[in-house]
């Protein structure tokens, strides 16, 4: 039960930032086909950043806690598998993906690009096991519940360390996922967590 109130509570919290986020500056996603095949794929990205891209972002910064920290991100549409790219470099992204796989990889490797911030890492813990502890709840906050299973079990049916990451992150309660957030936060400097750790586990 204690779980359930804290994982309410981080939910609400998201929601109301959620609404805040709309007043803030909207990072520019630049979407750039790799050759001229791909100008569709390109209008199809664009057109999810510009529904919901405000609302992408938002829910990343209120799931995390923590700022969106560029202000512009090129991308390029290509037909090679997505990445997030680097410091230096664009993020990529099929173009040969459905609706929903274009929709959850944008905000997947959005997802990565925005945990840069977190330069120390849990022990054990690889960068899709820390994605993944966030990563579903910001699909439902943007697309729904239903919208964020069915990306899950799409995800994990890739197998190997995505089947492993999703199998990790589905095991641990709610509470054991906002107890491990707030760890990471304060591992990296933020030392007002993701809000107060119940009285119980203090």
């Amino acid at each position: 039960m204690q779980g359930s109130r804290v994982w309410r509570t981080w939910t609400v919290s998201a929601v109301a930032l959620l609404a805040a986020g709309a007043a803030q500056a909207q990072p520019e996603l630049i979407f750039v086909p790799a050759n001229a095949a791909l100008p569709y794929a390109v209008r199809a990205y664009q057109a999810i950043w510009d529904e919901d891209g405000e609302r992408i972002v938002a829910a990343l910064e209120a799931r995390t806690c923590l700022p969106f920290s560029e202000s512009s991100i090129t991308a390029v549409v290509d037909y090679a598998v997505s990445h997030s790219g680097g410091y230096n470099s664009p993020m990529r992204l099929r173009g040969s993906y459905a609706p929903d796989v274009k929709r959850s990889t944008l905000v997947h490797e959005l997802g990565h690009r925005h945990l840069w911030q977190l330069a120390a890492r849990l022990e054990g813990v690889d960068g899709h096991m820390t994605l993944y502890l966030i990563l579903d709840r910001v699909w439902a906050d943007v697309w729904g519940e239903e919208f964020a299973e069915e990306r899950v079990q799409y995800e994990a049916n890739w197998g190997g360390e995505y089947a492993v990451a999703w199998a990790w992150a589905r095991s641990l309660s709610s509470e054991e996922r906002w107890q491990l957030w707030n760890r990471l936060l304060v591992m990296n400097g933020f030392p007002g967590g993701c809000g107060r750790l119940p009285e119980s586990a203090e």
